[in-house]
Protein backbone atom coordinates (compact mmCIF):
# COMPACT_ATOMS: atom_id res chain seq x y z
CA UNK A 1 0.00 0.00 0.00
CA UNK A 2 1.13 3.46 -0.49
CA UNK A 3 2.80 5.51 2.37
CA UNK A 4 2.79 8.89 1.14
CA UNK A 5 -1.01 9.90 1.19
CA UNK A 6 -2.11 13.40 1.23
CA UNK A 7 -5.15 13.27 3.05
CA UNK A 8 -7.15 16.90 3.95
CA UNK A 9 -9.91 17.85 5.07
CA UNK A 10 -10.16 20.05 1.59
CA UNK A 11 -10.26 16.30 -0.23
CA UNK A 12 -12.91 14.91 1.97
CA UNK A 13 -15.39 18.13 1.63
CA UNK A 14 -13.96 17.38 -2.19
CA UNK A 15 -15.05 13.83 -2.59
CA UNK A 16 -18.80 14.53 -0.14
CA UNK A 17 -19.81 17.39 -2.88
CA UNK A 18 -18.88 15.50 -5.71
CA UNK A 19 -21.29 12.48 -4.61
CA UNK A 20 -23.93 14.76 -3.11
CA UNK A 21 -24.01 15.66 -6.58
CA UNK A 22 -24.64 12.40 -7.41
CA UNK A 23 -26.83 12.05 -4.63
CA UNK A 24 -28.30 15.11 -2.32
CA UNK A 25 -28.05 12.27 0.86
CA UNK A 26 -24.44 12.65 1.26
CA UNK A 27 -24.75 15.93 2.94
CA UNK A 28 -24.63 13.47 5.70
CA UNK A 29 -21.34 12.33 6.17
CA UNK A 30 -22.33 9.05 7.66
CA UNK A 31 -24.27 8.76 3.88
CA UNK A 32 -21.37 9.57 1.99
CA UNK A 33 -19.60 7.13 4.03
CA UNK A 34 -21.23 4.69 3.04
CA UNK A 35 -20.67 5.31 -0.55
CA UNK A 36 -17.13 5.40 -0.34
CA UNK A 37 -17.24 1.92 0.89
CA UNK A 38 -19.07 0.53 -1.44
CA UNK A 39 -17.01 2.43 -3.98
CA UNK A 40 -13.65 1.30 -2.53
CA UNK A 41 -15.16 -2.49 -2.43
CA UNK A 42 -16.25 -2.34 -5.97
CA UNK A 43 -12.95 -0.77 -6.92
CA UNK A 44 -11.10 -3.67 -5.26
CA UNK A 45 -13.48 -6.15 -6.64
CA UNK A 46 -12.92 -5.11 -10.56
CA UNK A 47 -9.52 -5.86 -10.39
CA UNK A 48 -7.57 -8.69 -12.22
CA UNK A 49 -5.59 -10.14 -9.52
CA UNK A 50 -6.23 -13.33 -7.79
CA UNK A 51 -8.81 -13.35 -5.10
CA UNK A 52 -6.81 -14.56 -2.74
CA UNK A 53 -4.68 -11.70 -3.26
CA UNK A 54 -7.67 -8.85 -3.56
CA UNK A 55 -8.87 -10.32 -0.32
CA UNK A 56 -5.72 -9.87 1.38
CA UNK A 57 -5.92 -6.20 0.08
CA UNK A 58 -9.35 -5.83 1.67
CA UNK A 59 -7.92 -7.46 4.71
CA UNK A 60 -5.28 -4.48 4.66
CA UNK A 61 -7.59 -1.93 3.45
CA UNK A 62 -10.03 -2.50 6.47
CA UNK A 63 -6.71 -2.34 9.31
CA UNK A 64 -5.47 0.75 7.13
CA UNK A 65 -9.34 2.67 7.65
CA UNK A 66 -9.12 1.75 11.36
CA UNK A 67 -5.42 3.08 11.57
CA UNK A 68 -6.79 6.27 9.95
CA UNK A 69 -9.87 6.57 12.27
CA UNK A 70 -7.90 6.06 15.52
CA UNK A 71 -5.30 8.54 14.49
CA UNK A 72 -7.53 11.62 13.45
CA UNK A 73 -9.79 10.33 17.06
CA UNK A 74 -6.78 10.98 18.75
CA UNK A 75 -6.03 14.34 17.11
CA UNK A 76 -9.34 15.76 17.84
CA UNK A 77 -8.88 14.86 21.86
CA UNK A 78 -5.20 16.59 21.88
CA UNK A 79 -6.74 20.14 19.93
CA UNK A 80 -8.36 22.02 22.90
CA UNK A 81 -11.36 23.63 21.46
CA UNK A 82 -10.96 27.36 20.50
CA UNK A 83 -13.06 29.75 23.02
CA UNK A 84 -16.34 31.31 20.55
CA UNK A 85 -14.95 34.59 21.56
CA UNK A 86 -11.63 35.46 21.73
CA UNK A 87 -10.93 36.54 25.88
CA UNK A 88 -11.61 40.25 25.87
CA UNK A 89 -9.79 42.65 28.55
CA UNK A 90 -12.21 44.71 30.27
CA UNK A 91 -11.90 48.42 32.11
CA UNK A 92 -14.05 50.58 33.90
CA UNK A 93 -15.64 51.40 36.82
CA UNK A 94 -19.34 49.71 37.40
CA UNK A 95 -21.48 51.83 40.17
CA UNK A 96 -25.39 50.36 40.59
CA UNK A 97 -27.68 51.71 38.31
CA UNK A 98 -25.55 51.90 35.11
CA UNK A 99 -26.55 49.84 32.44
Amino acid sequence: MSETLQLSGELVQQLQDVLASHDPRCGDPLVAVQYMAAVTGYLLACQHVPDDRRREFLEQLQAFMGSVFEDVVAQQRQVPPEPAHPPQEAFGIWRPGDP
